[in-house]
């Protein structure tokens, strides 16, 4: 551990270290820039190519091989199960879901030296009462009885069983009865290396034939408490309707590959989410506007915004979904973007911080309260989709991450009719909030205000405390966004080992009433202990403080010896990067993300800096050259260069004091 902590540790130094001297390179810059001709940009090599993603093969290996068990005798209240095991599986399991995770119990126990056919029995027994996943374990000398009321149930009491004997470094059980159910019951991640239907590559998953989701990466991903996956669709691609005849061009193709993907997931009870952000905005000259003018609502030149509030409208939405859940039934829902990031209904044309009044122009829309545009829309397409699959989730995601680049005086706060969609949002769709987005903190002086996203800021933010406590008295099932291994504060390392963060956030969700979470963007979602603390803080009765949840997580991986100083060193980590200055120009340009391959110009170059979270340019699709020496694009309009430098010391410095432990 020690090795892996002081990679990341000096790592750090170097960024700073290369930030300080861009920093002073770039008091000395002429007027006359040489960006274009500056040697920099000589023989600057390829991005290394897919072949060299070796993380892939890690992530297919099995997660079992061989425990390191010392011979050690149970105590008197310990179950021993070192005379092997049998298992008696009379649950309910039609479809075989089951199977996936009494072949993982088999290899755990095999790993750790225990035989099948042995004396020990673990039987799954059903029972009324329980909600999805909840379980309960009675654990006796001779015996483990694991009773759900489903699959999942069955599933997490068997995972709780191996990090019982992970965390005793022995195939012991502690004798007694262990209770637990979800209080997050859905924590939804994505793929860590799916293709992300962008540019520069634009490339869609469901058009070729890799498989992305290896049964040992979803073994992973279910043992840490991910029960869904969400992956990019539109509409456009996956169906025809009445309406859109000329659409949903190899729709078999792509309907076929998702099928087989959910299918497969499944095994390993993992739920998988089309996400999208529709209905789309109309086009300039776009034939289907000739022949059905209703479906266009607010214009800006010559194009013109979706209008939901027609007849044509409803069944368009409705037919589009309905369509693509009975090609693939088992889908376990949409998530859509219905206000922010592109343009959707009439509704984008009003900004998040500001009155919606006087500002649509549509015919049907402009007297309307802006949540009954979202309301007609939202109610077409969870029609289409509930008709099909009842258990199916829609979850209405309105992305309001402003302010995104802050500066002193620009207005951020919500407008008022923000706080109305909570109150009408129809019956059974889920809300979705971005998580910290608003949050504020003083330092130096100074008030920061983050956009998204942040795991440095645990959050919530004022607005997003205010929206799920309209929702939870309205009866709205609320959702938050968050990023769980990485955010965009540093977004090339797998994970950031600071659990402790993540607790504050999970406990602030559970208080809240919070009921389902989307794990991550693209990024964020590497297998690991973050993922983790995730699934565990996911769960009903909590310990009541980080030190304690820390101590859990870390015996389900270090010696007991160990678990001091490993919750020691989280601390240390999460204390320092605390530090990390709340902007988000530092976010998406600054150097913590590959700081140790920026150039150190002998001479200024006058060159802008990069973008963190694009490997290349949307609108060129080449890829961007290395940052330059524009340090000051990174800093944002709030702190000085003098205060980023000292936050990104403190940051190393608390960092550095957890890698000597």
């Amino acid at each position: 551990m020690k090795r892996l902590l002081s990679t990341y540790g000096i790592s750090t130094i170097i960024i700073i270290s290369s930030f300080l001297i861009n920093c002073t390179q770039q008091a000395g810059i002429s007027s006359e820039g040489t960006f274009g001709d500056s040697l920099y940009l000589a023989d600057v090599p390829p991005q290394p190519g897919e072949d060299a993603w070796k993380f892939i093969e890690n992530l297919k290996s099995p997660m079992w091989v061989k425990h390191d068990w010392k011979p050690e005798t149970a105590t008197e209240n310990q179950a021993d199960l070192s005379q092997g095991i049998t298992i008696k599986n009379s649950f309910p399991d039609p479809k075989g879901r089951l199977k996936t995770a009494w072949d993982d119990l088999n290899a755990f126990l095999s790993a750790g030296g225990v035989t099948s056919n042995g004396k020990y029995i673990i039987e799954a027994v059903p029972a009324n009462g329980f909600i999805e996943e909840e379980f309960r374990l009675e654990i006796e000398k001779d015996k483990c009885r694991i009773v759900a009321g489903d699959t999942e149930g069955i599933r997490r009491g068997i995972f709780y069983l191996e990090d019982e004997m992970l965390s005793l470094r022995a195939p012991f059980l502690t004798i007694g009865t262990v209770e637990k159910k979800p209080v997050i019951k859905r924590r939804i991640s994505r793929c860590f290396f799916g293709p992300i239907k962008r540019p520069p590559a634009m490339r869609d998953e469901l058009m070729d034939n890799i498989d992305y989701y290896p049964e040992n990466y979803l073994n992973r991903l279910a043992h840490e408490g991910v029960n869904g996956l969400w992956l990019t669709i539109e509409f456009r691609d996956l169906t025809t309707t009445k309406y859109t005849p000329d659409a949903g061009k190899d729709a078999v193709k792509r309907l076929a590959k998702l099928k087989q993907t959910v299918d497969k997931c499944l095994q390993y009870g993992i739920k998988t989410y089309i996400f999208c952000i529709e209905p789309r905005a109309w086009g300039p000259n776009d034939p289907v506007l000739e022949k059905y003018p209703e479906l266009g609502g607010h214009s800006s030149g010559n194009s013109y915004l979706f209008c939901p509030l027609s007849k044509t409208a409803d069944e368009y939405l409705y037919e589009s979904v309905n369509k693509i859940f009975k090609a693939v039934p088992e889908l376990g829902g949409i998530i859509n973007i219905t206000h922010g990031e592109r343009a959707t209904t009439c509704l984008s044309a009003v900004s998040s911080f500001s009155d919606h009044k006087g500002k649509i122009n549509c015919p049907r829309c402009k007297d309307k309260e802006p949540w009954e545009i979202l309301h007609a829309s939202l109610s077409a397409m969870q029609r289409g989709m509930k008709d099909v699959n009842p258990d199916a989730e829609f979850i209405s995601w309105l992305y309001m991450p402003q302010p995104q680049r802050f500066y002193p005086g620009d207005l951020y706060k919500l407008g008022s009719w923000v706080y109305d969609l909570p109150v009408h949002t129809p019956k059974g769709v889920v809300l979705q909030f971005n998580f910290e987005s608003g949050v504020e903190i003083e330092v130096f002086g100074k008030k920061l205000v983050g956009g998204d996203y942040w795991i440095s800021k645990p959050g919530p933010s004022d607005r997003f405390e205010d929206i799920a406590n309209i929702a939870k008295k309205h009866g709205t099932l609320m959702s938050s966004k968050i990023q769980t291994g990485t955010s965009h504060e540093v977004a090339t390392v797998p994970f950031v080992p600071v659990p402790s963060l993540l607790y504050r956030k999970f406990h602030a969700m559970q208080e809240l009433g919070v009921t389902h979470t989307m794990l991550c963007w693209y990024f964020g979602n590497y297998p690991g202990l973050m993922n983790k603390s995730a699934g565990m803080l996911s769960m009903q009765d909590i310990p009541d403080n980080e030190k304690d949840f820390m101590q859990n997580l870390a015996s389900v991986y270090w010696k007991k010896e160990d678990v001091a100083k490993v919750v020691e060193a989280w601390t240390h980590f999460s204390k320092g990067y605390e530090n990390y200055p709340l902007t988000n120009h530092f976010q998406y340009y600054g150097p913590i993300h590959d700081g140790p391959v920026w150039p150190l110009l002998l001479k200024p170059a006058d060159a802008p800096l990069t973008p963190t979270w694009q490997i290349g340019s949307s609108a060129t699709l080449q890829p961007w050259p290395p940052s330059g020496d524009r340090v000051g694009e990174c800093i944002g309009g709030v702190l000085s260069l003098e205060e980023v430098v000292e936050l990104s010391h403190r940051m190393t410095s608390s960092w550095d004091k957890g890698v000597e432990l």
